[in-house]
C-alpha cells in the first residue's frame, strides 16, 4: 500500500462541518454589574437581537464600544455578546476577531472558559489562524473534553500546526476512552485518526483505522477505500482478488476503474464468468463480454451439481465458487458444504470462504460468522479479506443505527 491509497482531507472536512454554534447568554437582568451605559446599550441590544434585527443589534454593540471609561468587565461582555451577531451576519472573522479578545480578556468568568475557549477554537480554526488555534486547544486540552466535536477541533489545531504526535495522543486518548465504557468510538473520532496516521506516513496505523471505521460504520465509501487496499495487497492470489471483488459488491461499494478491471479480468481468466459480469456491470473492461459463456455454463449447472456426489473436495469447491458467481446461492453453500465435508481440498480456505460468503448473501449472517472462522491457510491476504467479510456480517447483523438507537 502507498500512502495515495487512502485519502484523509482532515481540516476541510471538520472545518466544513464545524458547529458554529451561538453562545447561550443568560438573563441580562442576571447578569454581571456593568457600566451602566455599557448595560442599556447592551440591554436593547439583546432585545433586538431576540427579534432577528441583528442590523440594530450590531448599532446597540457599536453604541456600547463608544462609551468612555469602559472597564475590563464591560469589554468582556461586549465581545462576548457580538460574537452571536457577527455570527448571525456571517462575518466570521469579525467573531473570530471577538472570540479572541473574549477568551483572551482577564476579566472572563471562570465558569466561562471552556465554551469560550471551543468558540475560540472553532472560529480560529476557520480563519486559518494555527498559532492562536493551538493556544486555544492547549487550553481546552487541560480541562480534559471528552465531546467528540471538541476533540476533532482540538485535532484540526495541531493537525494544521503539523505537530502530528499531540494530534495522535488526543484522538487516542478519546477512542481508549471509548472503548473502556464499552461504546464504539466515534465515526469522527476514526476518522481524525486514520487522517493524522496518513499524514504520518503510518500506512499499517491507518489501514487498521480504515478497517474499524467499515466494520463500525459500514459506510460504502469506506468500504470503497478498504477494497482499493486490500486488492493492492502484496502476493495477493487471483482468488483472493475475487472475493473482494465479490464484497465490494456486496456492500454497495462504487468500484475503482482499476479495481473493477482487474476483478472482471481475474474472474474472466478463472472462468467464474458470473463474477466477471457483475465486473462488467461495474464498469470493468478488458476481458471478453462473458454474456454468452455464462448463458452457457448456466445451462449445464443441474448436470454440474449432480455430479459433485461422485467428485472430490475440489470439483465441488470451484463449483461452489461458480454457482456464487451466478447468484445461485443456496447452491453454492450446498457444494461448499459438500466439499469440506469431502475434504482433500488444494486450498483449504477455499470452500469454507466460499460457504461464508453465500450465506452472507442469503442474509444468514451468524452461521457466515462462524462458517468464516473456519478458514485456514490460503495466501497472505487470505487472513485480511476474510476478516472483512466477517466486519461485513457483523455489522449486517448490528446495524449502526440500530446499535445508535439502542444506546438511546
Amino acid at each position: 500500500m502507498t500512502s495515495k491509497k487512502i485519502r484523509a482531507p482532515l481540516a476541510v472536512a471538520l472545518l466544513a462541518a464545524a458547529p458554529l454554534a451561538l453562545l447561550a447568554l443568560p438573563a441580562y437582568a442576571a447578569g454581571p454589574k456593568l457600566t451602566k451605559a455599557v448595560n442599556n446599550a447592551l440591554a436593547d441590544e439583546q432585545k433586538v437581537y431576540a427579534t432577528g434585527d441583528y442590523k440594530t443589534a450590531a448599532d446597540d454593540i457599536a453604541k456600547a464600544r463608544a462609551v468612555d471609561g469602559r472597564t475590563p468587565e464591560d469589554d468582556y461582555w461586549i465581545n462576548k455578546i457580538d460574537i452571536n451577531v457577527q455570527i448571525k451576519t456571517n462575518n466570521m472573522a469579525g467573531a473570530d476577531q471577538d472570540a479572541e479578545a473574549a477568551a483572551d480578556s482577564p476579566a472572563m468568568p471562570p465558569e466561562d472558559k471552556a465554551e469560550m475557549y471551543r468558540l475560540a477554537l472553532i472560529l480560529a480554526n476557520n480563519q486559518k489562524r494555527t498559532d492562536k488555534a493551538v493556544t486555544y486547544a492547549k487550553a481546552l486540552q487541560a480541562t480534559n473534553p471528552t465531546d467528540a466535536g471538541v476533540i476533532s477541533q482540538i485535532t484540526v489545531a495541531y493537525f494544521n500546526a503539523k505537530d502530528f504526535p499531540a494530534a495522535q495522543v488526543i484522538v487516542q486518548k478519546q477512542i481508549d476512552a471509548d472503548v473502556a465504557a464499552g461504546k464504539k468510538p466515534a465515526r469522527e473520532t476514526l476518522q481524525n485518526m486514520l487522517d493524522v496516521q496518513v499524514a504520518q506516513k503510518d500506512e499499517a496505523g491507518a489501514e487498521k483505522t480504515l478497517e474499524t471505521l467499515v466494520a463500525a460504520y459500514n459506510d460504502p465509501k469506506d468500504w470503497t477505500q478498504m477494497i482499493d487496499v486490500a486488492i493492492s495487497s502484496r502476493g495477493i492470489r487471483d482468488v483472493e482478488v475475487i472475493w473482494l471483488g465479490r464484497l465490494l459488491s456486496q456492500v454497495g461499494a462504487v468500484a475503482s476503474a482499476q479495481d473493477a478491471n482487474l476483478f472482471g479480468q481475474t474472474a474472466s481468466h478463472a472462468t467464474f464468468f458470473g463474477d466477471a459480469l457483475v465486473a462488467q456491470q461495474h464498469g470493468g473492461s478488458g476481458f471478453p463480454d462473458p454474456t454468452a459463456r455464462a448463458d452457457a455454463d448456466k445451462k449445464t449447472m443441474p448436470q454440474q451439481i449432480a455430479a459433485g456426489e461422485k467428485q472430490n473436495g475440489n470439483y465441488n469447491a470451484k463449483l461452489a465458487e461458480a454457482l456464487y458467481s451466478y447468484g445461485m446461492y443456496p447452491e453454492a453453500e450446498a457444494a461448499a458444504k459438500l466439499a469440506m465435508s469431502k475434504g482433500g481440498t488444494t486450498d483449504p480456505s477455499e470452500a469454507p470462504m466460499v460457504l461464508g460468503q453465500a450465506l452472507v448473501a442469503q442474509g444468514k449472517y451468524a452461521d457466515a460468522v462462524t462458517a468464516f472462522g473456519q478458514v485456514t491457510g490460503g495466501g497472505p491476504a487470505t487472513a485480511r479479506i476474510t476478516r472483512l467479510w466477517v466486519d461485513y456480517a457483523n455489522v449486517k447483523q448490528n446495524p449502526p443505527a440500530a446499535t445508535a438507537a439502542a444506546a438511546k
